[in-house]
């Protein structure tokens, strides 16, 4: 992609710290930033920390739920200070089951990061039709040509 490291932060998924102790990013208890000196951060908590801390940019992508942001991008953002986010740009894709491939997220989005500090370009991406039965993705989770979504990416 143009030279840049794609890095990946999927809260769905368990990830092994250094230590090889799983850790899933559920429900937050506590965030990263929270923790006092000397206090133990679990490392794959610390490791995501440093990974966030390094991007020069972010993507933010959210299924549209109950008109605006799934909880699991904002508590999985939540677990990091407004520091980690401030002075970086960031693109919003955004996608739904309905003509409008989650615009009302998009709008919610766009205010969550400027309050962060992590102002988000003027385009967004949006996908429509996203869960429906003839589908925008292939089998291996690529767009198919034709489709809105290949359209607009």
């Amino acid at each position: 992609a143009r030279g840049h490291e794609v890095m990946v932060l999927d809260p769905r998924e368990t990830y092994l710290g250094s230590d090889g102790e799983p850790f899933f990013m559920r429900l937050m208890e506590k965030a990263a930033f929270h923790y006092k000196e000397g206090e133990v951060v679990p490392p794959p908590l610390a490791e995501a920390a440093a990974m966030m801390k390094s991007a020069d940019a972010y993507v933010l992508c959210s299924p549209e739920m109950n008109h605006t942001i799934s909880p699991g991008l904002t508590n999985t953002m939540n677990y990091f200070g407004s520091s980690t986010y401030a002075y970086k740009p960031s693109g919003l894709a955004t996608y739904s089951a309905g003509l409008w491939g989650g615009t009302r997220c998009a709008v919610a989005l766009r205010a969550y990061a400027s309050e962060l500090g992590c102002l988000p370009v003027s385009a967004t991406m949006t996908l429509p039709g996203a869960w429906k039965s003839e589908g925008v993705f292939d089998d291996e989770g690529k767009l198919v040509e034709g489709t809105m979504g290949a359209k607009t990416a």
